[in-house]
């Protein structure tokens, strides 16, 4: 205690803790949030102490990466702790001696709960790594350590501010500012960057064999975070590589050595996978629901917290960045003042000016980063938000009963694929627009203050009156949104129905009746796209020229009451009105972006609260009840549950494993329901059905995925060489693979159009086999192939590789029947009887009358191939020199279709029917854009555009001039003009400025949606007059895609895309010839620095 003894030392640490006002904010925010803290995390302590299951055996321990993060961690927490504490004896000795004022009393609270707290999270750390199998630092503290670096650097801010303000502090405080801001940052990178490698290291915990299978859900998901040597260098990368981006050098140097391809690009981390965000985001989704696996009950309260809960990590990531790039833009509007008031002052020392230099430097670089890092993880948690949304609605469409399939049409699902979905993910741009807007437009009103004092209440006036009239005009543009959705989804429906059936419409030459259709409805649904687009511009419009209203308000208030104004005043608010064009800009646009939002959201939720198949209608009994394969009792369906009439009635039967079933019956008897009905896509009225295995589906009418013949029949499956050729030779597909060009490599066309019926059903059987099922359903299998290949079919696979499977099979050959155990014979929804074929042929007319038919026709054939031998036998000296010469014409033929065989062999043609979608290599051309902006008018508008833009920036430009110019420098000498004229010639050329923008914005909406409505029109006539080869070798989900996504991008995207890069490059015309002007030696970096970034881009 002889230390304190010493005056000087005493006074040091007095300075220390009460250098200004300004810190009792800090001291007591950061009191309030170490208290806070405290409570939760020993409440979360206290609630896992309770909850945790004790274990047997103790958790082993491994000496890998997690390890050693956890004692560095441990020691970090503690060593604050100990410090913290030792600061709190400083300052409690400090206030004894020197009486204790409130600035003191709230420091003394601020370290004696940051020193409780630590201690706190060193114990918590201590018991859950001792105690707890968990080997993931909790999500709670690393917030909060994220929270506390945040902190750190707002003190270290603070500090520097006292300091330029020539404030004495001790070394001690900046010992103190480095030591939290290590420490938060160690902190930050353990909890936030270490979870890829702690994941790595504990599967070493992991048996070697294990079960990924989960029953619950039915997915195989593997939840392995293995990298290997394929996989992105961002999962691996360093800090300093993350910071710089320098991870992406690999991909970008290969990128300019040649056209990258798919196999090219690394794959994703297994955290960043469509499949993992998938199940975690289902997990969140369904963790609120008593029935697990249901999302009947969504709304859209648990839609958006699902999605927050699976991009958690990204979303905090973004808070930082966001609030790090907030802060350090608003550096430069504070630092203004002393930057000229050292300019005017001959006597500032240098070394001032160098760190106003220094910091302007700093602010701009630190800004830049954040922004770019700021971007990366937006753009990565829209990523992960669609994909976790395309998966769930994919899966939807799987289980959707038949109820909701005839409610909700094939167009309104593509929609929601390609444009809801891309919505919502697009939505994360706009996220923390919510919070960062007010919060930026707070900091700039206090900036204000420090400058204009009271006129500051006036611009926060102004900016709360333009912030509350979106209220209105957001419902406004909710309403056209939903409209122009609804016309989307009609515009959509009508477009899939006619490329599924484009075959029929151009062989009726009904091409044309339906191309004028959809131009009606693409009329209606530009209706609704124009009052959207052109509400939206004047919006913009209005809310681009807020800050320019602002600061009318602001100046004229200020003359108003005789506030005077000087040119650091006026270059502050400037600068400050400059930044809240920013936010102000985009809050319209944020305010739009949120009601699409909700459309898309809500349009979402509809989807996903469609009624599913039950999943209680077929009851799957053990896997050692070894009898029953398929069992119905009393059982009772209907297709529409709302009509009194029933599809299937009174169904009871009974299938063993092994056996062979034949359902038979009269067109419209119910066969093809009984199908469905044991698939569970029936909805049952009443009764039980029983199943015991795996099931396989051959439908009616073929299936076939557009892709290669081996992947249609594989179907996922590893390949099985010897069953694969087991499978060809039985279901007759080896000659027709060997005549392929490609074998079977060769791509099948949309819908297998180059495939005939017969090849097509003989596929879908070759996929069933290939699967190896225990119960087989086969829907009239036969009906698609000629009498000898069916009755190969029905030898090789019915009665040899399926011979000692259960087997159910719908057929109208009579031939077939007798080989089954059972028949079923079936009529108007009833099984009228059942048996085996010599059964049920003496016992019942219903099967008399399918049987009756068919043996009456092989009685008339047989007679006729009698006749014929007959005359044959007759004639048979007299036609022996037409014998000799049919034989001789039979040869000939032979030896044509030989000859025939090897040209068409010759002529094959050697590419696949389906080709890879084109793409350019290289830049797009400036012809390219030229095209796009002179579609409309010939580009009568561009110029108008153009002008409209230039006029626009420099009567914005010529303002600033004049109010700087206009105004004094100091308070001492006299302004030039008077108050009046001032803000009567800013009004004006402000005025001027706002009204070319409005121009230029009209003009552009009006361009936009021409041209979208001319390439609309020409695309659509080029598909619909194009030859049905087109159709056969281009899948109709590329068509779809040009009409839906690509549309839409042409409708909205584009146009405003154009007019960004239109204001940035005028805007940066004019920033570089106000800056040269000035101070033309800027130019000598200027010109350098823009050469070596464009061959950088290069």
């Amino acid at each position: 205690m002889v230390a304190f003894e010493q005056t000087n030392i005493d006074m040091s640490i007095w300075t220390l803790f009460s250098q200004s006002s300004a810190t009792i904010f800090l001291d007591g925010f950061s009191a309030t949030s170490h208290l806070t803290l405290l409570l939760v995390l020993s409440m979360f302590w206290a609630y896992k102490r309770h909850t945790m299951p004790t274990f047997e055996n103790p958790k082993p321990v491994l000496k890998n990466t997690y390890f050693l993060h956890y004692w560095l961690v441990f020691i970090s927490c503690l060593g604050l702790a100990f410090y913290h504490l030792f600061l709190w004896l400083l300052i409690y000795f400090s206030g004894y001696r020197h009486g204790w004022p409130n600035l003191n009393v709230v420091a003394q609270l601020d370290f004696t709960f940051r020193t409780l707290s630590w201690f706190v999270i060193s114990a918590y750390l201590h018991f859950q790594f001792s105690h707890s199998r968990e080997h993931m630092f909790p999500i709670l503290l690393r917030i909060w350590w994220a929270f506390y670096f945040l902190l750190s650097s707002i003190y270290l801010g603070t500090h520097f501010s006292l300091h330029w303000k020539n404030r004495y502090l001790p070394s001690l405080l900046w010992v103190s500012d480095a030591i939290s801001i290590i420490a938060g940052l160690f902190l930050c990178y353990v909890g936030l960057f270490g979870k890829e490698q702690e994941d790595e290291d504990f599967h070493l915990l992991e048996p070697l064999l294990k079960n990924s299978f989960n029953p619950s859900n039915g997915d195989n998901i593997k939840e392995s975070n293995y990298v290997g040597e394929g996989v992105t260098p961002y999962a691996n990368a360093s800090v300093l590589s993350i910071f710089t981006f320098t991870w992406m050098d690999p991909l970008l140097a290969l990128g300019c050595k040649k056209t990258l391809n798919l196999e090219d690009v690394p794959q994703l981390a297994n955290c960043d996978s469509a499949k993992v965000v998938f199940a975690h985001f289902r997990n969140k989704l369904e963790s609120d629901g008593n029935d697990r696996g249901s999302v009947g009950q969504i709304n859209t309260i648990k839609l958006v917290k699902a999605l927050i809960l699976s991009a958690w990590k990204e979303i905090l990531w973004t808070t930082l960045f966001s609030i790090i790039h907030t802060l350090a833009s608003y550096i430069g509007p504070c630092l203004i003042k002393a930057f000229i008031q050292y300019l005017n002052s001959p006597h500032q020392l240098k070394y001032k000016g160098y760190m106003l230099v220094f910091v302007f430097f700093l602010s701009k670089l630190i800004t830049s980063l954040s922004e770019r890092h700021l971007f990366f993880q937006l753009r990565k948690m829209g990523n992960k938000v669609r994909a976790a949304l395309l998966a769930t609605i994919y899966k939807k469409v799987l289980r959707l009963s038949s109820q909701s399939k005839w409610d909700h049409n094939s167009g309104e699902n593509i929609n929601l694929i390609s444009v809801d979905a891309e919505r919502i993910g697009f939505f994360s741009w706009y996220l923390h627009n919510i919070w960062r807007v007010p919060l930026q437009i707070v900091l700039a009103l206090l900036i204000l203050y420090e400058s204009l004092r009271l006129a500051s209440l006036v611009a926060f006036v102004a900016t709360m009156i333009l912030m509350l009239a979106n209220i209105p005009l957001g419902k406004l543009q909710k309403r056209f949104q939903e409209k122009l959705m609804d016309s989307k989804d009609r515009r959509m429906k009508v477009t899939s129905e006619a490329l599924k059936n484009m075959r029929i419409l151009k062989l009726h030459a009904w091409e044309m009746k339906f191309l004028t259709k959809i131009i009606k409805l693409r009329n209606l649904e530009t209706k609704w796209l124009k009052k959207l687009l052109y509400s939206s511009a004047l919006i913009g419009s209005i809310y681009m020229s807020a800050p320019m209203f602002v600061s009318i308000v602001t100046f004229g208030f200020c003359v108003l009451m005789e506030i005077p104004l000087e040119s650091w005043k006026i270059l502050s608010a400037l600068a400050t009105f400059n930044i809240l064009r920013g936010p102000i800009y985009n809050l319209p646009d944020t305010i739009s972006m949120i009601v699409q939002t909700k459309v898309s959201l809500d349009r979402v939720i509809s989807f996903l609260c469609l009624n599913d198949l039950h999943p209680n209608i077929v009851h799957t009994l053990p896997k050692d009840y070894i009898e029953i394969a398929v069992e119905i009792v009393n059982g009772n369906f209907s297709w529409d549950l709302q009509s009194p009439n029933l599809t299937l009635k009174d169904l009871n039967f009974r299938v063993y494993h092994g056996m062979r079933v034949a359902i038979c019956g009269s067109i419209g008897s119910g066969k093809s329901s009984l199908i469905s009905c044991i698939l569970g896509e029936v909805p049952k009225v009443s009764g039980s059905i029983k199943l015991n295995g795996t099931k396989a589906y051959v439908p009616q009418s073929p299936w076939i995925q557009s892709g290669k013949i081996v992947d249609n029949i594989l179907f996922g499956k590893e390949m099985d060489k010897d069953k694969y050729e087991i499978i060809l030779e039985a279901c007759s597909l080896k000659k027709d693979i060997e005549l392929l060009a490609f074998g079977d490599q060769t791509i099948i066309g949309d819908k297998g159009v180059n495939l005939s019926g017969g090849q097509k059903q003989r596929i879908q059987i070759a996929r069933a086999l290939y699967h190896d099922a225990d119960i087989y359903l086969l829907d009239d299998p036969f009906s698609a192939v000629d009498a000898h290949t069916g009755t190969h079919l029905f030898k090789e696979c019915l009665l040899g590789i399926l011979g000692s499977k259960t087997v159910i099979y719908i057929t109208h050959q009579i031939e077939f029947l007798s080989f089954a155990d059972l028949i079923l014979v079936m009529r108007d929804g009833k099984i009228t009887q059942a048996g085996k074929y010599e059964e049920i042929l003496s016992s019942g007319t219903d099967f008399m009358d399918l049987v009756s038919p068919h043996k009456k026709a092989l009685a008339e054939l047989n007679s006729i191939k009698c006749g014929t031998t007959l005359d044959y036998l007759v004639n048979d000296e007299k036609d022996d020199d037409s014998m000799l010469y049919s034989e001789k014409s039979i040869q000939d033929d032979k030896e044509r279709e030989s000859k025939n065989h090897k040209t068409e062999d010759l002529v094959r043609p050697k590419e696949q029917l389906v080709q890879e979608e084109k793409r350019e290599n290289g830049g797009v051309s400036f012809a390219f854009y030229w095209k796009y902006v002179t579609t409309t008018y010939k580009g009568a508008f561009v110029p108008f555009i153009l002008l409209a833009e230039i006029l626009s920036q420099l009567l914005r430009i010529i303002s600033s001039y004049w109010m700087v110019l206009a105004t004094p420098v100091s308070e001492e000498m006299k302004p030039h003009f008077k108050g009046s004229t001032i803000i009567f010639v800013y009004v004006a050329l402000t005025l001027g400025s706002s009204l070319f923008e409005l121009i230029r914005t009209m003009l552009t909406v009006t361009t936009g949606y021409k041209t979208a409505t001319q390439l609309f029109n020409k695309m659509h006539l080029c598909i619909y007059r194009a030859p049905m080869s087109f159709f056969d070798s281009t899948p109709s989900g590329r068509i779809l895609n040009r009409a839906s996504i690509d549309q839409s991008a042409v409708d909205t995207s584009i146009p405003r895309s154009f007019e960004e890069l239109l204001i940035s490059i005028i805007g940066f015309l004019g920033s570089i010839a106000v800056m040269s002007q000035v101070s033309w030696q800027m130019l000598i970096v200027f010109i350098p620095m823009s050469l070596a970034c464009i061959w950088y881009q290069h």
